[in-house]
């Protein structure tokens, strides 16, 4: 799957630098649609910075990353979360919870989202949790400058072909070792935060002891 996406990306390097200006929305569409088909993006992240230097490519990455997370969560919340509620709705628990996570939502997501995981499968899945749209964006944008600051910069410091650049032997910047590492930390503390939330939640519906 990889070797076959940067193949096409070298052949769409050309067309798209003929494209000027729209070459950057052009590529944040197939950014789009790659993370709909839930296709690792990192390598689309590199090239955003390869393609259209660090200052376009960077905008180009998060616009493409802004309506990627959209339209996703949008798709799951309508068509799937429906079903989940209607699922579990009946329990008592679920729904404290659910509301629960619904208040708290934004920190929780803000925190998943350094966990390394695909970009596309993350955004079905914060559609079925009772996270407020507008608040899972903001999270998400702010969230991800980091990582697409890097992997842009990487693109556009390096010289060369993209599939060198992405290629299985390429060599690992280390700060790519401290996204890792944050990443795992970023995981355990989001799994906790929201055992703490779900058991407060239950605890505050429970009747006091005599």
């Amino acid at each position: 799957m990889l070797e076959y996406l940067v193949q096409i990306l070298e052949r769409l390097q050309q067309s798209i630098h003929g494209m000027g200006a729209g070459g950057i929305f052009a590529f944040a569409g197939i950014f789009v649609i790659a993370q709909m088909l839930i296709v690792p993006v990192a390598p689309l992240g590199l090239a955003f910075g390869l393609f259209f230097g660090f200052t376009q490519g960077w905008l180009g990455l998060m616009l493409g990353c802004a309506i990627g997370a959209s339209i996703n969560f949008l798709i799951s919340r309508h068509f799937a979360r429906k079903a989940v509620t209607r699922w579990l709705g009946s329990n008592e628990k679920f729904r404290l919870i659910d509301s629960a996570v619904a208040r708290e939502g934004w920190k929780i997501i803000a925190l998943l989202r350094f966990v390394p995981v695909p970009f596309g499968l993350a955004n079905y899945c914060y559609g079925l949790t009772p996270v407020r749209f507008w608040p899972y964006l903001a999270a998400t944008c702010v969230a991800i400058i980091p990582a697409n600051s890097l992997f842009v910069w990487m693109g556009s410091t390096f010289h060369g072909s993209l599939s060198s650049l992405v290629g299985k032997g390429r060599p690992h910047h280390p700060l790519e070792y401290v996204f890792l590492g944050v990443g795992v930390l970023a995981a355990i503390i989001a799994l906790r935060y929201v055992a703490k939330v779900a058991k407060a939640a239950v605890a505050s519906a429970e009747p006091d002891s005599p």
